[in-house]
């Protein structure tokens, strides 16, 4: 069985405005893939539920993490604006793309 490909959100909490619009366009991503994605989200100020990817850590670590931040497959959703669906699904094909370059 293929590992699905992880999308990450750091959110504040409770959820700004920003925030929720991010978790709907990753759910949106998730409904369209179900089998080839799994979200995980994270709140700032609650215990990690599971590793987050060393991207999204680093990030929290050195500013302290302004909120939102998206992380598709460990790279992070780069922009001032809350992506849309087909954004990510973009960076999904990037993120897949290099692997098999790769060969992971």
């Amino acid at each position: 069985m293929v590992e699905k490909l992880k999308l990450e959100i750091f959110i504040a909490r409770p959820p700004t405005r920003k925030c929720r619009e991010l978790i709907a366009v990753m759910e949106e991503v998730v409904r369209r893939h179900p089998d080839d994605v799994r979200l995980v989200i994270f709140e700032r100020g609650i215990p990690w539920q599971e590793e987050p990817c060393a991207a999204l850590k680093t990030v929290v670590n050195k500013t302290g993490g302004g909120v939102p931040l998206g992380f598709v497959g460990g790279k992070f959703l780069e922009g001032e604006r809350i992506p849309t669906a087909e954004e990510v699904e973009a960076k999904m094909a990037e993120v897949l793309r290099d692997r098999a370059r790769w060969g992971l």
